[in-house]
């Protein structure tokens, strides 16, 4: 029962809270009574293990027992009686003592044994709790008689258990495997909690030594004071000595003859300084505080994090008051805890900053909502004010790094600037290529190290050895806290922040690249920092031409993503800054006309759409001419913004006119023909021009697999369009192949949530319905419905497509509740969107209709069914296969009725267009014909009655 124990205490072992001792690790030869006495005399926690057993051996009961007791009633130690199996032990010398399991529920009667272990080990840990969290003053946390801490333990000290727990065991392992000559070293930037975070390990482990000594590192002069002060305290012979070297070798020698020692070294930041002070071989334990990242061999790093936006939302509510020190951050109010989290993730989870921050609430006693709106406008002087009693730490965060700035500027000049750089960039993944890309915008100083490798790296080092920046070697970043940032901003006067604002924002669009296929990972991973080259453009109010073009180029990034809300007004904002720069008729500007545009277009706003293309081609035509090649990409986009709204009229001159521009000045084979012959197969397509669609199809695939190989994603249109013209002809064999692979394309390059992915996954599961694949389509279907509402919002046109398409699948299936209302929502849509007389409302109008002919509402279905025919007859002309559809859906409700003579007229004609655009072997024609053999064969009692 033991062994299962320890191994439910393996867990409170390796977070370092406690180690494990019992008599059976004693070693062979060693005395054992002699190593049990030295265990109990040094333990914090010792258990009693109760059974019969143990009751009735004497010497647990009466040796071990009573010195543990005798250690508890001094305050030295816990006693923690563990009832194993049941047994009488009212009236035992332990019987005072609460006892584990709860309740004293001895651990062999409980139903489940696994249960009762952990509720000993959750007592367990509440005892360490308690035992950490106990003051200097209390017997229990008597210190050693040498004890030269200069500061009272914290009480709001938190959130460092883990480091703790680390630090404390890379000790105690240097101490085993005889490696204590290596210092270990709390590293972090200044105000990161290092001084509180040593002084707190010798207040929370003081129980593993029998000497602990402070000493101030920060120079060679406060070196020297403090081993005199150390020599004095314990009593060395040559602590008066007149040569102060005597001294520290006495110092010295104490440290290397005696164990059970901890030496703390507080704000070691020069290491230079450290070696004539340390011992070669020391017998205990040395702990540096220091802001350096290279610990040049002197030491083992531990590096220090900012707290997480919990812990320091707890500190800055138990700092004011707002909090009991004991409480959890669950006990807030939760406005306080949402302020208080705000506030934390304002000051970058800085311990010091968040205890200036609570000492100034708890000071003044105003609310967190007051103080966060009084931090957006007084920064600099709440940075600047410390309000503590207590000398732990008595600078502010701006005067701790203050002098840390100095350092660097006198160290490295051009470190300072890459610091100015910084502090504008976005604090984390500052890609290093925004310090290479182009020199020349990174003013005198800081230029040299775009090209040198070299210089960037004594200047980065330099930073990292006050622990300014940080480093990942991997990913090739710095970072930098967002306070060190506000710092050193808030030191520039506004010429010299105007300045390295602008810097940073040019360095960003140098090294940015222009969105387009293979450079999209190299743009996620400068995202954050384009980002913020938009900001600073705003708040400077930056309008050059690198600027615009920053902006224009992330908004096309956002565009190819589907994030249209965060790309509109990034172009509208670089449309502005060029027709400032250039004039509104300037030929630059017709790209974010265009773009705007075609972001327009996609999100179904097609009215806004039209006036952009418009201007854009006014322009070009003016400038340029009418022939010129610009204007055939404007055309382009026109005619297709025309077919989205049906108005194929106008779009067919403009789809011929590209085409003609394009093959005059470009060639035939030249990759922007392939748009030109894609927009205008769509067209004919949408026609039911399908032998006159097919051939510019496959030309516009063949052209771009010729340029751009067989899986860019620009592949993917024309694979679409030609799989949906096969479809549409009842070539399901040779579309299907086409569909997956634009599939596979789209996936693999735009990711599986695109909008651009849902139109090749509607066309995939189109092809499957028409063959009667239910069950392949419905996913598909669905999937492609969650991805545009997701993106598009769930009033865009394709959204009522998706609609449109899954109704019909439930159609299919008879499932008629959930077809109805799917083709209510999706002609509602297109209503809203498209205007009432549409050619894509066809749709949901014959689906509709369809539907409440199935269902013998004939009434309902008729003006349904007579409105589609009506449309399409006005948008596609008398002949197209849609029509044909809409006259045999009409003539099978007639029939259905009886309504003979208003039938064959109907079906006859659909049946002529249908054979003559399709085809007699087309499946839409077979199906047409069925219809009309069915409806003669119903029609022949009436003639023979009426002879």
């Amino acid at each position: 029962m033991r062994d299962e124990l320890v191994k439910h205490l393996s867990s409170l072992e390796r977070q370092g809270l406690i180690s494990t001792w019992f008599d059976r690790k004693i070693a062979p030869g060693t005395d054992w009574a002699r190593t049990i006495d030295e265990r109990l005399d040094h333990a914090s926690i010792i258990l009693l293990l109760v059974s019969s057993d143990f009751l009735a051996s004497d010497y647990c009961y009466q040796v071990e027992m009573k010195r543990a007791l005798a250690r508890d009633q001094a305050g030295q130690a816990r006693v923690i009686p563990v009832i194993l199996r049941p047994a009488d032990w009212k009236g035992a010398l332990f019987s005072h003592l609460q006892v584990l399991p709860t309740d004293g529920k001895a651990i062999t009667v409980w139903s489940n044994r696994d249960e009762a272990f952990v509720d000993v080990v959750t007592g367990i840990r509440r005892a360490i709790e308690d035992l950490a969290l106990l003051p200097a003053s209390s017997p229990r946390a008597a210190l050693p008689s040498i004890w030269s801490i200069p500061y009272p333990r914290n009480p709001f000290f938190m959130g460092r258990d883990e480091v703790l727990s680390q630090l404390h065991a890379q000790l105690q392992a240097g101490q085993t495997m005889a490696l204590s000559q290596s210092p270990t070293a709390i590293s972090g930037l200044g105000g990161i909690g290092k001084t509180q975070i040593a002084t707190e390990y010798a207040y929370r482990y003081h129980q593993d030594y029998e000497t602990v000594l402070w000493a101030r590192a920060e120079s060679q002069d406060t070196l020297i004071s403090s081993y005199i002060a150390i020599a004095k305290l314990l009593n060395l012979p040559e602590c008066d000595a007149e040569e102060q070297e005597i001294t520290i070798e006495a110092v010295k020698l104490w440290l290397q003859k005696h164990q059970k020692w901890l030496l703390i070294l507080d704000n070691a930041d020069e290491l230079d300084v450290l070696p004539p002070f340390l011992p070669i071989v020391p017998g205990g334990h040395i702990l540096l505080t220091t802001r350096a990242w290279d610990m040049q061999r002197l030491a083992t790093r531990l590096e220090v994090e900012t707290l997480s936006k919990e812990q320091g939302a707890a500190l800055l509510l138990r700092r004011a008051g707002l909090l009991a020190p004991e409480a959890d951050l669950s006990q807030a109010l939760f406005e306080d805890w949402q302020l208080a989290t705000s506030i934390t993730h304002e000051l970058g989870g800085l311990p010091l900053a968040l205890d200036q921050a609570g000492a100034y609430l708890e000071a003044t006693g105003m609310s967190l909502q007051e103080y966060q709106e009084i931090y957006q406008i007084h920064r600099q002087m709440l940075l600047q004010e410390r309000r503590s009693r207590i000398s732990d730490h008595p600078e502010a965060v701006a005067t701790t790094w203050l002098l840390s700035f100095r350092r660097v500027q006198e160290k490295n000049p051009a470190a300072a600037d890459l610091l100015h750089l910084c502090a504008y960039l976005a604090p984390d993944a500052i890609a290093e290529e925004i310090l290479t890309a182009d020199s020349s915008v990174l003013g005198p100083l800081l230029a040299p190290l775009a090209s040198s490798a070299l210089l960037r790296n004594q200047a980065i080092e330099v930073l990292r050895a006050y622990s300014l920046v940080r480093r990942d070697p991997s990913e090739r970043t710095l970072s930098v806290h967002r306070l060190v940032q506000t710092v050193l901003q808030d030191t520039l006067n506004e010429r010299e922040q105007h300045t390295w604002a602008e810097r940073a924002m040019l360095a960003i669009n140098a090294a940015f690249p222009k969105a387009k296929h293979g450079a999209w990972q190299q743009c996620e991973r400068l995202l954050i920092q384009a980002l913020a080259g938009t900001q600073i453009i705003q708040q400077y109010q930056i309008t050059s031409r690198k600027a615009s073009r920053l902006l224009y180029e992330l908004a096309s990034y956002f565009q190819h993503y589907a994030r249209y809300g965060e790309a509109e007004p990034l172009y509208q904002q670089a449309l502005y800054i060029m027709e400032q720069q250039l004039g509104a008729e300037h030929p630059d500007v017709v790209s974010p006309l265009s773009e705007l545009g075609l972001l327009y277009k996609k999100q179904g706003k097609y009215v806004e759409a039209e006036p952009f293309y418009q201007r854009a081609l006014h322009i070009i035509e003016q400038h340029l001419g009418s022939e010129h090649p610009w204007m055939a990409s404007l055309l382009n986009n026109l005619a297709g913004l025309y077919v989205e709204q049906g108005k194929y009229a106008e779009a067919e001159p403009l789809c011929q006119r590209a085409l003609h521009i394009r093959e005059q000045n470009l060639g035939p084979e030249h990759l922007r023909m392939a748009s030109s012959l894609n927009n205008l197969a769509n067209l004919y397509q949408r026609q039911g021009k399908y032998v006159e669609a097919e051939p510019l199809c496959q030309r516009a695939l063949h052209i771009r697999e010729q340029n751009l190989g067989l899986e860019h994603p620009d592949v993917a249109s024309p694979l679409n369009n030609l799989a949906s013209l096969y479809a549409v002809q009842g070539k399901y064999a040779e579309a299907e192949p086409f569909c997956q692979r634009a599939l596979h394309i789209m996936e693999q390059h735009l990711g599986l949530e695109h909008p651009d992915v849902a139109s090749s996954l509607n066309n995939l599961a189109n092809l499957y319905a028409a063959q009667g694949k239910h069950a392949e389509a419905e996913p598909l279907y669905q999937r492609a419905l969650h991805i545009i509402e997701q993106h598009l919002g769930s009033e865009h046109p394709d959204v009522a497509v998706s609609l449109n398409n899954l109704a019909n699948l439930y159609a299919a299936q008879g499932k008629h509740a959930g077809a109805e209302p799917l083709y209510q929502r999706a002609l509602h849509i297109m209503e809203q969107q498209l205007g009432a007389e549409h050619p894509d409302v066809v749709s949901p109008l014959i689906g509709l209709g369809s539907l409440y002919q199935r269902q013998g509402k004939y009434a309902e279905a008729e003006p349904l069914c007579q409105r589609a025919l009506h449309i399409g007859v006005q948008n596609l002309g008398p002949e197209h296969p849609d029509v044909a559809s809409s006259l045999n859906n009409l003539a099978n409700l007639y029939a259905e009725q009886g309504k003979y003579a208003e039938a064959e007229p109907l079906c006859q004609r659909a049946l002529h267009i249908m054979e003559q655009q399709l085809g007699s072997e087309h499946p839409y024609t077979q199906t047409v014909r069925a219809n009309y053999t069915n409806l003669l064969q119903e029609m022949k009692p009436n003639i023979s009655q009426g002879e």
